[in-house]
């Protein structure tokens, strides 16, 4: 049976042959960068260099910029704890990820912080930005929230909200988990102060990588989440104030990171073609009988998702008889409680197909002639 890969905004599937040939020289060729001056240390910091390097091109900003981090997970704790005002506001949108609704309301709940919420419009750009522009009220200092859901694949206007925050002093961090490798980012233009991206997502690295940016512009001081050696200044007391080693304790890993520097180095992003299919894809999908599709009608841009349920049939069901037939999709609350709840997809969440590099028309006809099997009562 063929496998038909449609999970890809869980993690990219497959990776390239390079990527692994990059971490296999890392395994051979690496030992602990920054912890010694001997070849093997040496190869390992030309190694995360490499990864800085390749990052900060894609990105537009300086290597210092690039804080190496275990996944977007990591990245997000690491700048919303990091730039939270103690007794100050932190908003968020309603489309958010756990990784970002999590440590906002852990911050709540100690009482660091006060948390507010706005709900962007699946009707157009302009009602998100003046429901963005309300929600900054007095004594908000950070606003936190996603380029696109990870649930139906909705961009938001990132540079009209960052831009209306930097207007008030307002910092902005944002999720680009779903956008990165898929749609050209570019730090400066956006206007965040800090975007996090997964490595293993649309960048196409190994799983157990991401990275923080941070804006050149930006000039405050980002807290530290974590603390311990840098193989530099040993006996301060405290973190460097230095980037990006003040974000960065411990060993680091260097063959996650061949990987990813390998897999950015060859990144050709084609959002047109990926754009091609989502719409096939969620139109196909909208003429099956007994099958809704959320979020494809907003007036935005998309990343290469596809949200959808078939009546009377709960979404993991659906994803189960999907995987019968060779199709991986995810079926569920996708970690974005808020956002089934916007969308209404139900107790059950949704079932969501999600498109990559290699995945052609014939995976976006398979997938279709298997849902409207479902959909006739063929389980």
């Amino acid at each position: 049976m063929k496998t038909v890969y449609l999970d890809n905004a869980a993690t990219l599937y497959p990776k390239s042959a390079g990527v692994l040939r990059a971490m296999e020289r890392a395994f051979w060729d690496c030992g602990n960068g920054g912890r010694g001056g001997h070849p093997l240390s040496l190869a390992a910091v030309d190694t995360i260099y490499r990864c800085r390097e390749a990052l900060s091109r894609l990105f537009d900003c300086e290597s210092e910029n690039v804080v190496l981090c275990s996944g977007a997970t990591l990245a997000l704790n690491m700048a919303i704890k990091g730039l939270a005002p103690r007794g100050g506001g932190v908003i968020c949108s309603t489309l958010e990820h756990n990784a970002v609704l999590r440590p906002i309301y852990a911050l709540a709940a100690e009482g660091c912080i006060r948390q507010g919420f706005f709900s962007p419009s699946f009707e157009s750009e302009e009602k998100t930005v003046a429901a963005f522009k309300a929600a900054l009220k007095k004594g908000v200092r950070l606003a936190v929230f996603t380029h696109a859901s990870n649930v139906c694949g909705m961009c938001l206007p990132v540079k009209e909200l960052c831009h209306a925050a930097r207007e008030r002093g307002v910092l902005t961090v944002v999720d680009c988990a779903q956008t990165a490798g898929h749609i050209p980012l570019n730090i400066r233009e956006l206007g965040a102060d800090v975007i996090c991206v997964a490595g293993h997502k649309g960048l196409g690295g190994p799983m157990g990588t991401g990275a923080m940016i941070i804006n050149p512009e930006f000039s405050g001081i980002i807290g530290t989440v974590i603390e311990g050696g840098t193989g530099v200044a040993s006996r301060d007391r405290f973190m460097p104030s230095v980037l990006p080693e003040r974000l960065e304790a411990g060993t680091a890993n260097v063959m996650g990171y061949a990987g990813l520097a390998a897999a950015a180095e060859e990144l050709e992003p084609d959002p047109e073609r990926e754009e091609r299919l989502r719409v096939r894809l969620a139109e196909g999908l909208k003429s099956i009988k007994g099958v809704r599709v959320y979020g494809a009608d907003a007036k935005a841009d998309y990343a290469p998702v596809v949200l959808f349920n078939v009546e009377g049939i709960p979404s993991d069901t659906v994803a189960e008889g999907l995987a019968e037939r060779g199709i991986c999709v995810r079926g569920g609350l996708h970690c974005a409680p808020l956002a089934h709840r916007v969308l209404q997809t139900g107790a059950y969440g949704g079932v969501r197909a999600s498109l990559g590099r290699g995945r052609t028309e014939e995976d976006c006809e398979s997938l279709l002639l298997a849902v409207e099997e479902i959909s006739g009562g063929k389980i």
